[in-house]
């Protein structure tokens, strides 16, 4: 067993386009001889307009790797475009605000007011550093313990043992975080084990899907009061960084006795944790008030009070930039440039989006991978066009010779080669994100082979469906689609979705558009019912920087049952998954990579729209300077660095 005081797997190369990014998460042999391996990495990235943000200083890439049993992942992706300052025809205005307090004009709270994990449908508690967990994000050293304080990784890779760090506070004087408290928060995020081991409540959970794919039914375990262990049904070599990590599916670490002595009503509405940050007042659907703790185990920020006000119309919260009365705001990135021609700062943590529509309904596995057990599937109660049936393959509508698997692949590459993803990236974002062609793989990584590259080809995109058995008829539909877009500032730019819309239209196909809240439609990707496609920009996995090498595809895999998926099942997803899972070595993990690159290429069950960047402004009069952590998933984290005027 090998025991290790600190992680380090995330060393950031980045300046103005250029960035790497290494992951690093070892276990193996006491006796094993550290072999050091040193470089340095550049990927260039062309941009259309100019973003300025604040980065990190290039360094050299340090990659530890033990000669004997490792679990090592390394890196280089790319993040959103960095260029030159768009030049500011006006300075910006003086702040409004009291010293030591910022106003924070933000599009939706997340889950900032959330006292246990499975109410915290995402994220802002962690991203606000409200609540903590057992490993961060780090420039210096990559993934680093946080409240944990050492960790062994049994020989081999079925379970982890972690050391707690002791004497950290909870916030309103519930006492010293131990192991109850960490058990209970992980066992809470768990769908699989909320009921029994949490809260007692079915686990709704962010990306509550991974969880299972991780863990099963397995709960985590309570050894002493500072020591924890967590049980893998599949390893994932990502497991300090997306699962436990600051900026993974962000479940923090919360005090079970405030939930034992509050109750789940008081906890619905309120947060008790570790963080910098302490929630004072939290107002649904109209502002979050975190005060910094002035006696804090890690850092105390300058910053005395961040208040966030809920702003949904994005010319107000300009507005608000433009006159002082905000410090901070959360802006689409085609409005950045016009915010800093106004004298603002732009800021991100190099995280970016890939937006993909997602054909659910595609239920192709018949057993669950671990348990064996039967599974339901419902979703082929009516034979929709873009839904191919495994289990019944042949049915009255297709075409000659041609069974209903390829009669819906056919379908769904002709909507793939209908978007032009230029003009999306160009009407939608004014050309400040890039194409997209994999929902899970960013061609701008150097493992890119460009026969993934899907063309815009209208003309055979009506050539494929008539070949599909759909021509168009006497009205020049072919058939109707459904396309749901969440209730926007939830999710996705309605932009991307009614552009996508039209495109489909202009091949023939009538698409019924629906924009609601994302609440509504989430029950159906947590039951696999879904047979309406919609499209996402946050799923496990879809981001434009992450290494090629991390193991993808658990919300295509019936291992994700429980939780929120793509209601997409597909056995090629769960091999992939458990297989790079398992592969210590980093070009054994590419190739298994690529091999699931091929089957979502010729697959078509996911369609890649565009990539962008996640940007905050900010008021350089009242913000000296912003220097986040590096980012996986969220659009900021680290406010406790914010250094004030």
């Amino acid at each position: 067993m090998r025991s290790s005081r600190a992680i380090r797997p995330w060393i950031a190369v980045a300046g103005a386009s250029l960035t790497a990014l290494t992951i690093l998460a070892c276990g193996g042999g006491a006796e094993a001889t550290p072999q050091i391996i040193v470089q340095t990495v550049v990927v260039e990235k062309p941009v259309a307009q100019t973003v300025v943000v604040e980065k990190p200083v290039a360094q050299t890439v340090v990659v530890e790797k033990q000669v004997e049993k490792v679990m090592v992942v390394t890196a280089t992706p790319v993040q959103p475009p960095t260029s030159t300052a768009v030049p500011a025809a006006k300075p910006a205005p003086p702040s409004k605000q009291k010293a030591g307090e910022i106003i924070w004009a933000v599009n939706t709270f997340g889950s900032a007011g959330g006292g246990f994990n499975a109410k915290a449908l995402c994220c802002s508690s962690n991203a606000m550093s409200i609540s903590e967990t057992l490993f961060k994000t780090t420039k210096q050293a990559d993934v680093s313990p946080y409240l944990a304080e050492s960790w062994s990784l049994d020989g081999d890779a079925k379970s982890v043992t972690v050391k707690l760090r002791q004497g950290v506070q909870f916030h309103k004087g519930f006492g010293a975080m131990t192991a109850d408290d960490v058990v209970w928060s992980y066992n809470d995020s768990n769908p699989s084990t909320s009921v029994k081991f949490g809260s007692g409540i079915p686990s709704i959970t962010d990306s509550g899907g991974s969880w299972t794919a991780l863990l099963g039914t397995n709960p985590l375990e309570k050894i002493d009061p500072y020591t924890v262990k967590i049980t893998f049904t599949n390893f994932d070599p990502l497991w300090p960084i997306w699962h436990f990590g600051s900026d993974g599916l962000q479940a923090g670490v919360l005090s079970k006795k405030a939930f034992d002595q509050k109750g789940a009503d008081w906890n619905t509405d309120n947060v008790v944790a570790t963080g910098p940050f302490e929630v004072t007042t939290f107002v649904r659907q109209d502002r979050v008030v975190a005060e910094a703790v002035t006696q804090h185990w890690r850092k105390v920020p300058q910053p005395k009070k961040i208040t966030q006000i809920l702003v949904p119309d994005e010319t107000v919260r300009q507005a608000m930039m433009l006159a002082g009365e905000a410090d901070i705001a959360t802006m689409d990135l085609g409005k950045i440039p016009a915010m800093q021609r106004n004298g603002m700062t732009a800021v991100s943590n190099g995280n970016a989006n890939i937006y993909s529509i997602w054909f659910t309904g595609n239920l192709w596995e018949t057993t669950h991978p671990t348990t064996g057990v039967k599974l339901d599937l419902t979703t082929y109660a009516a034979d929709q066009p873009w839904i191919g049936n495994p289990h019944t393959p042949n049915d009255a509508n297709n075409p000659q010779g041609m069974d209903d698997m390829e009669q819906a692949r056919l379908v769904r590459w002709a909507l793939a080669m209908a978007v032009d993803r230029d003009l999306i990236n160009q009407r939608v974002v004014s050309g400040l994100g890039w194409v997209a062609y994999n929902p899970y793989f960013d061609w701008n990584l150097k493992e890119w082979n460009g026969k993934w590259k899907v063309p815009y080809d209208p003309k055979k995109a009506g050539e494929f469906l008539d070949k599909a058995g759909y021509p168009k008829k006497a009205d020049g539909i072919r058939f109707t689609i459904p396309l749901f877009g969440f209730e926007y500032p939830r999710g996705v730019p309605p932009a991307i979705v009614d552009a996508v819309a039209g495109m489909w239209t202009e091949v023939g196909v009538k698409v019924d558009v629906f924009h609601y809240d994302y609440s509504i439609y989430r029950p159906s990707l947590v039951g696999k019912t879904s047979v309406i496609p919609y499209i996402d920009w946050d799923a496990t996995g879809t981001y434009s920087n992450h290494p090629w090498d991390w193991p993808r595809g658990n919300q295509l895999s019936a291992l994700s049952r429980g939780g929120k998926s793509h209601s997409l099942e597909l056995p090629q997803a769960t091999q992939a998954l458990i297989e790079a899972g398992k592969e210590p070595d980093r070009e054994k993990r590419i190739a298994i990579n690529n091999k699931f690159a091929d089957f979502l290429y010729d697959s078509q069950v996911g369609v890649a729209t565009i990539a962008a960047g996640r940007f905050l402004v900010y008021n350089p009069n009242k913000i000296a300077s912003w220097q986040m952590e590096p980012g996986i998933r969220q659009p900021f984290n680290t406010p406790e660095n914010i250094v004030l005027k």
